[in-house]
């Protein structure tokens, strides 16, 4: 009896299994974030992300932290949309008052991880705060012992490391892998922009070779100056 009994038990426990699984809550998309602020004056306050699809009830905002360098720290932001806003509160009500909105952002189609960076906005009324730049930083497109060059500068320009040539267009990002290097294992560098219908050299520098982490390097307007500048950002964690 009893041996006829446990038959049966197994026997209804093997046929809840595929019933119970279909009900698991299953994980939904998502994006691995680092947020990076950069030419913003003083320290970004603590932000909430909202991502509210038509129809649907919104929750409470995903905390997000804003630093002004890139380490190992990552964030998981669902994307129940992939249309996202940040906000200084965690109530969705955020989203549309102005005095809290930070930034909108559309999250591309394909990223799955990426750094968001963080710039100035327009300072128009009612317009946010920050605009965001993403920039893919799987592996694939981001490699250890790279560069990672994103030109915002608003206009063309050109690298040159150990005299080997870098076009950027404005807008436009480039990968270098394995960057050039002499004896010292670092790359001569000089930065030239289009100018009166030649490149003029706008800066010079060395650069050391990434080793295993990756740099990236964003070429840029100083607002204060209104000159050309270079600024690199070390990514310090190592990803497998």
């Amino acid at each position: 009896m009893i041996h006829k009994i446990s038959l049966a038990l197994l026997g209804f426990a093997l046929l809840a299994t595929p019933a119970a699984a279909q009900q698991a809550p299953q994980e939904g998309p998502s994006i691995s974030a680092r947020c990076l602020a950069f030419q913003i004056d003083g320290k970004v306050p603590p932000l909430y992300v909202h991502a509210v699809p038509l129809g649907e009830e919104p929750a409470e905002g995903v905390p997000v932290k804003v630093q002004t360098y890139l380490n190992h720290e990552r964030q998981r932001i669902p994307l129940r949309t992939r249309q996202l806003v940040f906000t200084s509160d965690a109530d969705p009500a955020s989203i549309k008052e102005p005095d809290k909105l930070f930034a909108r952002f559309k999250v591309p189609e394909k990223m799955r991880s990426g750094i968001l960076m963080f710039l100035p906005g327009s300072n128009k009324e009612g317009e946010p705060k920050y605009r965001i730049l993403p920039i893919d930083d799987e592996n694939k497109s981001f490699p250890r012992g790279s560069l990672k060059i994103v030109n915002i500068s608003g206009e063309p320009f050109r690298l040159t490391l150990c005299d080997k040539k870098f076009d950027l267009r404005s807008g436009s990002t480039r990968v270098i892998e394995d960057p050039p290097v002499n004896e010292a294992n670092a790359s001569e560098m000089k930065a030239f922009t289009f100018d009166k219908g030649q490149w003029q050299r706008v800066g010079a520098g060395v650069w050391p070779h990434p080793g295993k982490k990756r740099v990236l390097q964003v070429a840029f307007i100083n607002p204060d100056s209104r000159r050309f500048e270079i600024r690199g950002i070390r990514d310090i964690a190592v990803r497998d």
